[in-house]
């Protein structure tokens, strides 16, 4: 074995994106990632694998032929990892989500499935404002500041956002056209906020199947309240009043004192 089958987390997550960097890469560029990869001990060649992709990688921790190690502890998610990739990943248009935003203290966590293409490319949620609602959801229920960018106006409010899906191999912007994926640590991050006191599902259909197929009630090592709400995407065919209304939960909830 030329390099090591023994990886920390933030190794693997590194791995990972550079595994999907080379997959959407130019040929010319492919060269410089791999030798990325075998700078942090990682040779696709000791598995006999020489067009390694997620899914791939994936089997190869599912199978136990690389390890995840958390500072001096063995993590076994071999079968953790069977139960939630409940989709295999390709390498034809694969996408890497957001980092989530939280602010000090967020009470609310706003899951919705994978950011569409107009946030990708900004790299901010909810951008594609002429076909969602979200954030004219939530300037009817918080005051927004003049000049206050999208992200200090979420975070102020103590609310938290995110996506269930991690990678998507996806084209276009439609969750209809998601082919695979694999799904962010919801329990992790819920770990690092504790004053999360409840979930929101930004959907009742495909937001809300990942999320179950993924996490549950029961599951989620943190105790959480898990609410489904109406898309705010204007795809929904729901009047923006009623949407409002249901979505007032959002503002009871960060408001209460407790």
């Amino acid at each position: 074995m030329k390099g090591k089958n023994l990886f920390n987390k933030k190794e693997i997550e590194l791995i990972e994106s550079l595994i999907i960097k080379r997959c959407n890469a130019e040929k010319a560029q492919q060269k410089n990632i791999r030798s990325k990869m075998r700078n942090l001990g990682f040779y696709g060649s000791d598995y006999g694998i020489t067009d390694m992709t997620i899914d791939k990688f994936h089997r190869l921790i599912d199978d136990g032929k690389i390890k995840i190690s958390d500072g001096n502890r063995f993590v076994n998610q071999s079968a953790a990892a069977v139960e939630t990739r409940t989709l295999p990943l390709s390498c034809k248009q694969m996408k890497t989500g957001l980092q989530p935003w939280s602010g000090e203290n967020p009470k609310v966590l706003i899951l919705g499935t994978f950011p569409g293409e107009k946030s990708l490319a900004a790299q901010t949620y909810y951008q594609n404002k002429s076909h969602n609602s979200f954030f004219k959801i939530m300037e009817s229920l918080f005051d927004r500041p003049m000049g206050m960018s999208d992200k200090e106006f979420i975070t102020s409010n103590r609310i938290a956002l995110w996506d269930c899906m991690k990678v998507a191999d996806r084209e276009g912007s439609l969750d209809s056209n998601i082919k695979g994926y694999a799904p962010n640590d919801i329990d992790a991050f819920l770990a690092s906020h504790p004053s999360i006191s409840t979930i929101i599902l930004n959907g009742t259909g495909e937001t809300k199947n990942v999320f179950e197929q993924n996490f549950s009630e029961d599951s989620l090592k943190w105790s959480c309240k898990i609410i489904s709400l109406p898309s705010t995407s204007n795809s929904l065919g729901k009047p923006f009043e009623e949407k409002l209304r249901l979505w007032k939960v959002v503002k009871e909830i960060v408001e209460r004192k407790f």
